[in-house]
């Protein structure tokens, strides 16, 4: 069936109102990633009743992200850059007015390990460089991957040619306006560099450049994860940089930030702030904003990003007026914002929480002892300890939200059986060695809830040593497999071939068993939803038998912000970001 009879398909159902998410899925495989379909997406009452697609949650457990109004902003009249003595007003998409200006400081929990999304995944450093770069594809509000850089793509019929087409005249934060040299070069890093871009590399045979803005990539085996992995957000994902820092850096991470984002780097002075201001220059797609996709307008002047490691100091600040937007507030602290106007403060769900063992070396190699965990964690309890009420218990690796949530395997989550656990841990010969486990007291809500797991692993009969630090020196100690055993962190997915300990063989725990190679390759290629939902399940009962990872609960993100901030969105696992947003004047 070719592109054209597919997208007939999408719309004659989405005018008889048949379409549903599962059928959606089946039939955009070979032209996913364009903006036709994600036009016809957003345009589409979705019908979420089929079977094998988990139900929308109760309005207790999750609120849906509202989308905007179809006649927010007005295709038609491009929206001008304000003079610079007057503020240029423009409607945002909750009919409010919107205003260019102002400085609006935001608190991040330390300094972020670098600025390089092709080099790493932290959350922190993923919140701060998402203004400043962007990729080929990325995702919009109902998780499509859409064109970001790109204008266009096509697939060839057989998987084997895919033709990327790229914006004209989109400049660089240097002035630069950017090529296909520059996306080659750094596609080719981050094949290098990057786990994802070098799994993603496998199923290429050639890159060709045709001219300034055309490249086809010449496949060795069809790719159903071709646009999805460049388009990544959960970090390891593929920004455009120029070509010259590019060659320049070679491996090293790229902290002097260039790309084409909304917003440029001013400076990055450690311990003190990550600067960065409008780039005047921006240029935003036509498309209307929706999640990380279409339209970008940059209202504000400068954003300052501002380390604060203690939580007490970020939230004074916020209540004061200092800050006006903190990335990570702890459960418990809702309530002190409950009869405080100027601030909003709400639980949105965001992504996952879990232990990571380390499967190459050590004591934790041995599945045994990975399964001794397992049975004698209560997840409850844990998740509880850091989150209070604003969690909830499911084992599937991908949300309630998303057309991927499955149970199998699950009858292995949460199972709180302290006899099955000891029982593991003499068939393992375990003989009281020191079980280290990393984790950071910058995150209050994580360093609660590795506390109690831990607590439960010595109630179990291990000898567990907490190894705290703060979350970059984190990121650093557990890239080398000699210092840890089990490390506590947030986990997510909206593909399941893209999470991140399936994806890369390279990250930390370094999974990589034979079952689970097979089982990678296969969800990455295969292109028809239904075949790739089947291997899903597949791994997902693979997961729960060797425990590369424990599951603990997912997680609802608050960010707390100033009454006066508008246009805050966020959205389920990518994150936060603050373009579209703007200062309401004081």
């Amino acid at each position: 069936m070719d592109s054209i009879h597919k997208l007939g398909q999408i719309a004659d159902d989405c005018v008889r109102k048949t379409l549903t998410r599962r059928r959606f899925m089946q039939l955009s495989g070979a032209v996913a990633g364009t903006a036709t379909v994600g036009t016809l997406l957003a345009a589409c009452e979705v019908d979420d009743d089929d079977d094998d697609v988990a139900p929308e949650p109760d309005d207790d457990d999750v609120d849906p992200v509202d989308e905007p109004d179809d006649d927010d902003t007005d295709d038609d009249e491009p929206i001008e850059e304000p003079d610079d003595d007057e503020d240029d007003d423009v409607a945002d998409p909750d009919d409010e007015e919107a205003r260019y200006g102002g400085s609006l400081y935001t608190t991040i929990i330390g300094d972020p390990p670098q600025l390089d999304m092709m080099a790493g995944t932290q959350i922190l450093m993923r919140f701060v460089a998402c203004h400043m770069v962007e990729n080929l594809f990325t995702r919009d509000a109902e998780y499509a991957v859409v064109p970001e850089l790109a204008d266009t793509h096509e697939v060839s019929d057989d998987g084997l040619l895919n033709t990327v087409v790229l914006r004209e005249g989109v400049p660089f934060h240097n002035g630069d306006v950017m090529t296909s040299d520059d996306v080659i070069a750094s596609i080719n890093r981050w094949t290098e560099i990057s786990g994802l871009g070098g799994t993603w590399n496998e199923s290429v045979d050639s890159i060709e450049q045709i001219d300034d803005h055309t490249i086809e990539f010449h496949m060795n085996t069809p790719l159903g994860t071709f646009a999805p992995m460049m388009a990544n957000r959960m970090g390891a994902g593929c920004p455009i940089y120029p070509a010259e820092i590019v060659e320049g850096a070679g491996p090293e991470p790229i902290n002097d930030v260039v790309s084409t984002g909304p917003y440029r780097l001013v400076e990055w002075v450690a311990d003190t702030h990550v600067h960065t201001e409008r780039f005047e220059e921006y240029a935003s797609r036509d498309e209307e904003p929706s999640g990380y996709g279409g339209g970008k307008k940059q209202y504000l002047d400068e954003i300052f990003f501002v380390p604060v490691p203690d939580e007490a100091s970020r939230i004074a600040g916020l209540q004061t007026g200092e800050y006006h937007f903190l990335e990570d507030l702890s459960p418990d602290q809702l309530e002190v914002f409950e009869d405080d106007d100027d601030v909003v403060a709400e639980p949105e769900p965001f992504t996952w929480m879990s232990l990571v063992f380390n499967t190459r070396e050590g004591i934790m190699s041995d599945v045994r002892m990975r399964r001794a965990v397992q049975a004698c964690l209560n997840h409850d309890e844990i998740m509880r300890a850091g989150y209070g009420d604003h969690f909830r218990l499911d084992p599937s690796l991908i949300m309630q939200e998303m057309v991927w949530h499955t149970t199998a395997g699950g009858e292995l989550y949460d199972q709180r059986d302290v006899d099955r656990a000891q029982q593991l841990l003499e068939e393992a010969g375990y003989d009281g060695e020191t079980i280290i486990f990393l984790t950071t007291s910058e995150y209050t809500d994580r360093y609660n809830a590795s506390l109690m797991a831990a607590q439960q692993m010595r109630d179990a009969g291990m000898n567990v040593e907490e190894d705290v630090y703060d979350w970059a020196t984190v990121g650093e100690r557990r890239a080398d497999p000699e210092l840890w055993d089990l490390f506590y962190t947030s986990i997510g997915g909206i593909d399941p071939a893209l999470i991140v300990f399936i994806a890369q063989d390279t990250w930390p725990g370094w999974w990589d068993t034979e079952p689970k190679q097979e089982l990678a390759a296969q969800l990455r290629e295969e292109t028809d939803f239904d075949a790739r939902y089947a291997l899903w399940e597949e791994m997902h009962e693979l997961f729960y038998e060797e425990v590369p990872v424990i599951k603990l609960g997912d997680i609802y993100q608050i960010y707390a912000r100033s009454a006066n901030l508008h246009g805050f969105e966020p959205h389920i696992l990518q994150g936060a970001f603050l373009w579209n947003t703007w200062l309401e004047e004081s």
